[in-house]
């Protein structure tokens, strides 16, 4: 346990903040929002976009090499709710899927102990007639011994 408190006090103890730290924050501040969200959600669309062409400018005409920050991408746009809705209902589907397996377990163990409840019950009823048999053959073997002598 002091291992672990050591480790926590260890990680929670108080840094200071790397040089520039301010300047970052203020510089990141003042973008705007979805140029920010866009950069982290697609980073491989802007690799594409950043990319230099394959032919040349004096073949196809002026390539522009970064995208317009101002410009509405709607593809990006339209994409983002499916894959969000794409992941909810994958984790719906697991969940319900996970619960399903824990309910049909549940299951199966009730049914195993019903089995093995049922085999002691025949046992114990079978041991029982045997007994009842074994008395009924003592029953019917002394009248012969009586008529007999």
């Amino acid at each position: 346990m002091k291992e672990l408190d050591r480790e926590l006090t260890n990680a929670l103890r108080r840094e200071n903040p790397p040089d520039g730290f301010a300047e970052q924050v203020l510089r990141r501040v003042g973008e705007p929002p979805q140029a920010e969200h866009r950069a982290r959600t697609f980073p491989r669309e802007q690799h594409r976009a950043n990319a230099s062409p394959l032919p040349s400018a004096q073949t196809w005409g002026p390539i522009r090499l970064k995208p317009d920050p101002t410009a509405p991408t709607t593809a990006t746009r339209s994409r983002l709710p499916f894959v969000q809705w794409a992941a909810a209902a994958s984790l719906v589907a697991a969940l319900a899927g996970g619960i399903n397996y824990v309910a049909m377990q549940k299951e199966r163990a009730e049914g195993e102990a019903a089995v093995v409840r049922v085999a002691q019950a025949l046992h114990i009823a079978g041991t029982k007639l045997q007994l009842v048999q074994t008395k009924i053959n003592q029953l019917h073997e002394q009248p012969d011994r009586n008529s007999n002598q």
